[in-house]
């Protein structure tokens, strides 16, 4: 029975008879824990032209490889098994892009309409702006206007005789009207 390092060099010694695609396929990990495990033994030697079978193979060798065995076979199994999630949900995202453009067009839709009901009110809008434009061009002109009846009224007032206009100044609109003149 070998020591630990001693069936380690065992198993890389067989490891590296093997053909170039099965040792790639041996976790990079594995060797590097082989390598840095393993003691060189030159008692221990691997004849690549003789059968495993036919040779003076430890045990637990043995079980070592098929340790790896088992763990390149279930990488293998769970590599098949990833390209086939890959593909699953490379398929359910073209799926779901899909569904996307639709919600996306539906929303759209949805902004258009509403777009159309914000622009039928556009040429209500529009003249009422236009309105208040007009309304603030005249303004100046209105208040002018009204400042000239204003002042056409107070002549006419202190044209009246001074008994008459009392009367007048005793309605209260009549003299808020002289007090904002007089100011």
């Amino acid at each position: 029975m070998l020591s630990k390092p001693q069936y380690l060099y065992q198993a890389k010694l067989i490891i590296d008879c093997f053909p170039k695609k099965d040792y790639d396929s041996i976790p990079k990990e594995t060797l590097k824990y082989i390598e840095d495990n393993m003691k060189v033994d030159s008692n221990i030697v691997i004849n690549p032209e003789i059968s495993l079978e036919e040779q003076d193979i430890d045990p637990q060798t043995w079980e070592f490889l098929q340790k790896i065995a088992d763990d390149v076979s279930d990488r293998e199994f769970y590599e098949e098994y990833k390209k086939d999630i890959a593909q699953y949900l490379n398929l359910a995202n073209e799926q779901n892009e899909g569904y996307k453009a639709r919600v996306d067009n539906i929303n759209l839709n949805k902004d258009v309409s509403k777009l159309q009901k914000e622009n039928q009110k556009l040429p209500k809008a529009k003249e009422l702006i236009y309105g208040y434009q007009k309304v603030i061009s005249n303004k100046d002109e209105e208040i002018k206007k009204l400042e000239q009846e204003c002042n056409s009224l107070k002549e006419m007032l202190n044209r009246i005789p001074k008994f008459i206009r009392m009367l007048f100044l005793r309605n209260k609109k009549v003299k808020l009207l002289e007090e904002k003149n007089s100011r």
